[in-house]
Parts: structure tokens; C-alpha cells; sequence
């Protein structure tokens, strides 16, 4: 469970984005997690595996507005495959199906069959939470600008200083963004990132969690084939 310690991002600015989800879960002793998603249908969320506690989904997060609160009951369903030794691995994706037809209007994903380099350069919106269940901290939606960059120095240092978190991310596909002034936070993961408003990635994980904006962060990779046809098979 990913625990929201700064509740804050980094570079950000207010903006509205109604498909934006914020799940919540409270745990027995009262502590609380926080993760972003994306409403993608009428019935199905889109966030990182990781948040798989999080059991409170609010929906039509607005600008200074309320949000609707509905309670996920479903199993959630997370992307994996097998290994060589034929052992499921886990991928950070998950999809929660709420128990009713929602009322926001959903984002699209935008599936592309062309090779990931054509968007290295581009500017990508990534959109984040500003999530708090403390009085008094605000609860509106943060956006920001981020580039998208190469992964390999965030790669070498998974390597060197997290090498058995290396081994769970190696296999999995995703892309990378950094830009100046500008870092994600505990709680933002799960959110999407978003160009001309089709989802591309999934916030998965900080590249440096001591330290802001000091090294990229990196989102799954919406865009690989596998993946965008989970989503299309999940949620027919």
C-alpha cells in the first residue's frame, strides 16, 4: 500500500478533469491510503496495481467541487503473465468495476501501433491528485506538464540501488518523464497521464523517493499492445 505522507505535488497547477478518480482506503487502525485512477467507461476504473487496497472510489472530482463517493465491492482485476518458469507475474495495472453505471463522463485511451520513439520529445499533461482526508488540506485536482525523456539512467539506478525492485519493474513496459520544477508525490500514483486528452500511462513509481525532482518518474506504458488489449477484453 502506497501511504500519502506529503499529500502535495510538485509543479503543479489547479484544472478540472472530471474523469479523474481519487480511491480511498481506510484501513482498521484508522490510517488511511491514497491512490488517483481514471474512469475510462461507465463501469470501469483504470489505476496501478499497487492501490489494490484502496476500496472507496470518488468520482467527478471537480475544480472546488463535490465529489461522489462509491464504495468498489468487485474483484479487481490485474494485468499479469507468465514467466520462464511459468509463475504469474504481476503488472502495475489494475481495473475496478464500480457496481453501478457512473454518471462521468469517461476519457478514452488512445491505442497506438507506432513505435514508442515517436513520442520521445513530446510534451505529455500528466494529471495528479492533491489528495487529503485531513481538515483543513486541499482536495482539488493538480495537473502538470511533463516531457517525456529516456529511461535508462532511471533503469541504472534501480539496478545499483534497488536491485530487487529492478527485478519486478524489468519486465514490465513502461516510459519515463521529467521535467524542471516538476515531481510526483506518495498518493498520485495510480493517476493518468494524459496528451490531447487520451490516456497514455498510469503514474506507477517515483524515481527518487528521497529527493524531488531529481531523477524521472515512470508510468506504465498504456501504449503497448498487451496491455491496451487487457483493457479492451476487461472491460467488453
Amino acid at each position: 500500500m502506497m501511504v500519502d505522507l506529503q499529500k502535495r505535488i510538485i509543479g503543479g497547477h489547479k484544472c478540472e478533469r472530471r474523469y479523474h478518480v481519487r480511491l480511498r482506503g481506510v484501513a482498521a487502525d484508522g490510517s488511511s491510503s491514497l491512490c488517483g485512477g481514471s474512469l475510462i467507461s461507465q463501469r470501469w476504473i483504470l489505476t496501478a496495481a499497487h492501490c489494490l487496497e484502496t476500496i472507496f472510489a470518488d468520482l467527478g472530482v471537480l475544480l472546488g467541487g463535490a465529489a461522489q463517493e462509491v464504495q468498489i465491492t468487485g474483484k479487481p482485476v490485474i494485468y499479469t503473465d507468465i514467466d520462464n518458469n511459468n509463475s504469474d507475474r504481476f503488472h502495475d495495472l489494475m481495473l475496478l468495476q464500480l457496481p453501478g453505471n457512473s454518471n462521468i463522463q469517461p476519457t478514452n485511451i488512445k491505442t497506438l501501433l507506432t513505435a514508442f520513439n515517436v513520442f520521445c520529445g513530446n510534451i505529455l499533461k500528466q494529471f495528479f491528485m492533491l489528495p487529503s482526508l485531513e481538515p483543513g488540506k486541499s482536495q482539488t485536482l493538480h495537473c502538470t506538464d511533463i516531457k517525456v525523456v529516456d529511461c535508462e539512467d532511471l533503469r541504472h539506478t534501480l539496478l545499483e540501488k534497488a536491485p530487487k525492485v529492478y527485478q519486478v519493474k524489468m519486465y514490465q513496459h513502461w516510459f519515463c518523464g521529467q521535467s524542471l520544477g516538476v515531481d510526483i508525490c506518495y498518493g498520485d500514483s495510480g493517476g493518468g497521464v494524459v496528451h490531447k486528452d487520451k490516456i497514455y500511462g498510469i503514474i506507477s513509481f517515483l524515481g527518487d523517493p528521497r529527493y524531488v525532482c531529481r531523477k524521472a518518474a515512470a508510468f506504465m506504458d498504456l501504449c503497448n499492445p498487451q496491455y491496451a488489449a487487457w483493457i479492451k477484453r476487461t472491460t467488453a
